[in-house]
């Protein structure tokens, strides 16, 4: 299905539901939110450039990035409010710092990729500019409001779709939306998983935990507790249907890590008492899942073992690449690039050309590899930071739908990122963007 054609039904499927919830006078202003989820795992846009074959283009590509964004920036407009102008550097730690990166990154020398920077600072400050107009006129409400309806429209669909494929076994429902999508949801014909709107099943997994974190927070904290609790089912079932193993370990890690910092908010979660009642029972889950479950042979067996020494390799290109430039990397989005044009990273650990056209798969080592030291360092603050600010707003009672979220995503983000790169490609990363802003903004009132 043509692109502009499937924005265009989404686009007038909205735009009824907006005539309908007006003749019952209900608001309508939570839909924004709404549809701009609705739309990530199409990845609507268009390409700056059109790379010639085997061109690198980086994690954040160039087709991807920026006419949805471009798009909702204009038509709302004519809705915000004169305080969206108004900027605080206070309030915006984490936005200033990816600003002082990019910096960085242009100035690196070591960066052979400019393109690729600007790529993702275009796409980075599209999203936050986005936001900031939302919350101009939307309050607290509207933006959870909206997060809930269209994560539940994403889960009703990816469901059907996972039904459609692999149960029903109609793989013509795998080429709709993303043409590489039918190749990828057999990984190259090794075993079959559910796509959903998504180009692969990884990717479609990831988003299911990372909206099943927020579902068990709406329910933990009454908000629409049925419906939740109905959602937070068909992902967990839609994630079991993509056969993806390290989803499969980061929803259990996920969901104990959210459940346990709800219960124990008031208390020293690093206690030792308090780790091993947290790390016992999520350590016996994951040995019945990989050694007893029925789905046993996905880690033991089946293509596990490739997969594993396939992560060892990207692992050791990393650490080569490291060691150029320990300190400030080689540059925001540059690390493929910085591959291609030094082939001896690859030809020190494997022939394959796979290894030099894919991003690393393990995203704490491609910001190691692309913003060094400093980088990795600030991204562990970030993560961890956050995580404990998080918990303080639930133990003080506030802002705790988007708290618990944001701990369920950061840490979702944390175990799939140590065997892929999927939480930093554009059909992820604006939900990333999108629950990151909205937690720290209400955090901060």
């Amino acid at each position: 299905m043509g692109k502009g054609i499937l924005l265009f039904i989404i686009i007038s499927i909205y735009l009824f539901r907006t005539v309908i919830l007006k003749t019952k006078k209900k608001d309508t202003k939570f839909l924004w939110v709404s549809f701009f989820i609705f739309c990530i795992p199409f990845e609507f846009g268009k390409a700056l450039n059109t790379p010639k074959l085997n061109d690198i283009a980086g994690t954040v590509q160039p087709i991807y990035i920026i006419s949805l964004c471009i798009g909702l920036i204009v038509a709302v407009l004519p809705y915000a409010k004169r305080r969206f102008i108004n900027y605080s550097f206070k309030l915006n730690h984490w936005v200033n710092g990816f600003c002082v990166l990019l910096i960085i990154s242009f100035l690196n020398p070591y960066n052979s990729f400019y393109t690729g920077t600007w790529v993702l600072a275009i796409f980075f400050l599209s999203n936050i500019l986005l936001f900031k107009l939302l919350s101009s006129f939307l309050d607290q409400s509207d933006v959870v409001n909206g997060l809930f309806d269209g994560l539940k429209w994403l889960a009703y669909t990816q469901f059907f779709l996972a039904i459609c494929f692999p149960v029903l076994g109609i793989s013509a429902v795998t080429k709709l939306f993303h043409e590489s999508a039918e190749i990828w949801a057999t990984r190259l014909d090794t075993r079959s998983g559910a796509v959903g709107f998504f180009n692969h099943p990884g990717r479609l997994a990831l988003f299911m935990v990372v909206a099943s974190s927020f579902f068990l927070a709406t329910y933990l904290y009454n908000f629409k507790r049925k419906a939740s609790a109905i959602c937070l089912g068909i992902c967990v079932l839609t994630l079991f249907l993509t056969y993806s193993r390290t989803s499969y370990l980061a929803l259990i890690i996920t969901l104990f890590s959210c459940y346990y910092i709800d219960k124990n908010a008031h208390k020293n979660i690093f206690s030792i008492g308090n780790i091993l009642k947290f790390v016992v029972p999520t350590v016996l889950a994951l040995v019945y899942l990989i050694a007893y479950s029925p789905l046993s042979e996905l880690f033991l067996q089946s293509d596990s073992s490739d997969q594993y020494d396939n992560r060892m390799v990207h692992w050791l290109m990393a650490f080569h690449i490291f060691e150029t430039s320990p300190i400030i990397g080689v540059g925001l989005n540059a690390h493929l690039s910085y591959i291609s044009q030094h082939l001896g990273i690859v030809n020190q650990v494997t022939m394959d050309d796979f290894f030099s056209v894919n991003p690393i798969h393990n995203i704490h080592l491609i910001i190691l590899c692309e913003i060094g030291i400093v980088g990795i360092l600030l991204w562990v603050y970030f993560l961890f930071g956050n995580i404990i600010k998080a918990k303080k707003e639930i133990k003080e009672g506030h802002n705790e739908v988007l708290s618990l979220t944001l701990v369920g995503l950061f840490v979702a983000y944390i175990i799939y990122g140590l065997t892929g790169w999927a939480p930093f490609s554009t059909a992820i990363l604006p939900i990333f963007l999108f629950i990151t802003f909205f937690s720290i903004k209400y955090r901060d009132q």
